[in-house]
């Protein structure tokens, strides 16, 4: 709406100098005549917004808990989907949530998609700075984080164990097939859907419910 044409402008501008467009209806007849190119993805990625913190909306993750604590997973253990992982932070606090409720040892397999590749890349690396975890405790920031020193003072990184227990993987949710063999127990759709329209948002949970157990918690917001 007219509202966003400022904030295209400034992210698209930045695409026409680096590919050498003068105008942007000639970036975008280059873009689709070149649709299985490199820089479809980064026109994405210059338009994905990625506003993340660490346990955003922090009684999403007591309800988590919670449930973790009250249910009982099946053979193969938990299986969650966050399908809006941005760079890293809301994937990690789920993380977080299960070792705290469950055990550093339980069966817990968490998959985190998004759209963007620039964002995904950051959440792989899993390495933030310090002032991101302001909100975190003091206990989680020992039992789950490394503390950066000399060139890396001020940083921190997720520690191996707790990166190991995720799966990161470039996937729109409203594009091809999902590609998933096994149903979620627990799936995170948050402040992703707010940027579809009413078709499209009902498309999307539609998709998102045949890929969800039954009585499966789905997480909205």
């Amino acid at each position: 709406h007219d509202g966003k044409h400022a904030m295209v402008y400034s992210r698209l501008s930045r695409r026409l100098r680096d590919t050498g467009h003068d105008s942007f209806a000639s970036y975008l007849d280059w873009l689709e005549s070149h649709s299985d190119g490199a820089e479809w993805q980064e026109f994405v990625n210059a338009l994905t917004t990625n506003l993340t913190a660490f346990f955003r909306e922090a009684h999403h993750f007591e309800i988590l808990a919670q449930h973790l604590r009250s249910h009982q997973p099946g053979a193969k253990g938990w299986k969650v989907w966050c399908n809006a992982a941005s760079t890293g932070e809301e994937p990690y606090s789920i993380l977080m949530t299960a070792v705290e409720s469950l055990g550093a040892s339980a069966a817990f397999q968490l998959t985190a998609s998004d759209i963007d590749s620039r964002v995904l890349d950051a959440a792989s690396q899993g390495v933030y700075k310090a002032e991101s975890l302001k909100g975190v405790s003091t206990e989680r920031l020992h039992r789950f984080f490394l503390r950066g020193r000399s060139s890396n003072a001020g940083m921190v990184r997720v520690k191996p164990d707790l990166r190991q227990m995720v799966e990161f993987l470039q996937l729109n949710l409203i594009a091809g097939d999902y590609p998933f063999h096994e149903p979620f127990d627990v799936v995170f759709c948050r402040n992703v859907m707010i940027y579809f329209d009413a078709p499209t948002q009902r498309r999307v949970l539609e998709r998102i419910h045949k890929v969800m157990k039954p009585g499966a918690l789905l997480f909205v917001g």
